[in-house]
C-alpha cells in the first residue's frame, strides 16, 4: 500500500511539473525568452505569407497583392505582364471611354480606388491563388475563398492585384486588416494604449514630404507576444473620400525589441494620394 501511494505521489508530481512547463510556453516559445529573443516570433510570421486588406469601395472588399513590389508577388507580376502585354491592359485603360475592343471590363470606377477586370487574368490568376484564406478583422477572424480577381492600373499609385471576397461578418469581426496562408494565433487584447503610444512618437519622429498630409493615426489591434499587429485606417476613402483624411492606409506588424524600439517586419499600404505624379 506504502509503494502504491509512493507511486501516485510521484505520477502526481511528474504531471505537476509537466503542467507548470507547458504553461510557461506561449506557441512553444518560453516566456523567458519572448522578450529577450524575439527571433523566433518573426520568423514565425516573416514564413508565413500575409497580405494587406482593404474596403476598396461601397461593396468591394478585397486582398491586395501589389504588383512590382517585391519577389514575393513575382508569380502573380508574370501572369500580370504576360496578360498586360497580349491584352493592352494598360495602354487600352488610358484610351477614349467609347473604345469598345477592350479586353477588360470596368469594375468600379466611381471612388478614389478604381478597379477593372479581365476575364483572363482572372482566370490565370486563380490557377494560383490559395483555396482558402485567413482574414483577421479589428476584434476577430474568418476563413474565407476568393470570389472575383480585378486590379488598379493608375500611373500616380501603385497597380495591384484584388481578389475580392463576400460574406466577411463585421459586426464579429471588426473591419478587415489583414490576411494570412496559414493561421496566425492573434492574441485580441483589450487595451494597446501604452505601445500604441510608442509607435506613435516614432511614426511623429520620422517627417517627410508628406507627413503632414495624413493625421490618421496608428491603431493596434492585436498581438503575438512582442509583434504587434497595426494599421493607419479610418475606413471612409473606400465609401467617400471626401468624408477621409485618410491619405496612406497602411498595415503593419512591429516587433518590439529589448531596447524598447520596434521593428517594423511587414508594411503594405496604399497611396491615394498620387505621390509620383506630384
Amino acid at each position: 500500500m506504502q509503494k502504491t501511494t509512493t507511486l501516485i505521489l510521484i505520477i502526481l508530481f511528474s504531471l505537476f511539473i509537466s503542467c507548470k512547463e507547458k504553461n510557461n510556453k506561449v506557441g512553444n516559445i518560453p516566456l523567458k525568452n519572448v522578450a529577450d529573443d524575439t527571433k523566433q516570433i518573426e520568423a514565425k510570421i516573416t514564413d508565413n505569407t500575409i497580405y494587406p486588406v482593404y474596403n476598396l469601395a461601397n461593396n468591394t472588399t478585397a486582398i491586395v497583392v501589389e504588383i512590382f513590389d517585391s519577389g514575393k508577388n513575382a508569380e502573380y507580376e508574370k501572369i500580370y505582364t504576360r496578360i498586360n502585354e497580349t491584352d493592352s491592359l494598360e495602354n487600352d485603360f488610358y484610351k477614349h471611354a467609347s473604345l469598345n475592343v477592350r479586353k477588360f471590363e470596368y469594375y468600379d470606377t466611381l471612388g478614389i480606388v478604381q478597379l477593372i477586370k479581365s476575364k483572363e487574368l482572372e482566370k490565370e490568376i486563380k490557377k494560383i491563388i490559395e483555396p482558402k484564406y485567413y482574414v483577421y478583422g479589428t476584434k476577430g477572424f474568418s476563413e474565407v475563398t476568393v470570389d472575383e480577381v480585378v486590379c488598379r492600373i493608375d500611373d500616380c499609385r501603385e497597380n495591384f492585384i484584388g481578389l475580392t471576397f463576400k460574406n466577411f461578418d463585421t459586426a464579429k469581426n471588426g473591419k478587415p486588416i489583414l490576411c494570412s496562408i496559414k493561421p496566425l494565433q492573434l492574441n485580441y487584447g483589450k487595451n494597446y494604449f501604452a505601445v500604441q503610444n510608442k509607435i506613435q512618437k516614432m511614426d511623429d519622429s520620422l517627417v517627410y514630404r508628406y507627413s503632414d498630409t495624413d493625421p490618421t493615426r496608428v491603431k493596434v489591434f492585436a498581438n503575438i507576444g512582442p509583434a504587434y499587429f497595426a494599421y493607419n485606417d479610418d475606413f471612409l476613402w473606400g465609401k467617400n473620400s471626401k468624408l477621409s483624411k485618410c491619405k496612406f492606409p497602411e498595415r503593419r506588424v512591429l516587433v518590439q525589441q529589448k531596447n524598447n524600439k520596434f521593428n517594423t517586419i511587414l508594411l503594405g499600404g496604399l497611396d491615394l494620394y498620387g505621390l509620383s505624379c506630384d
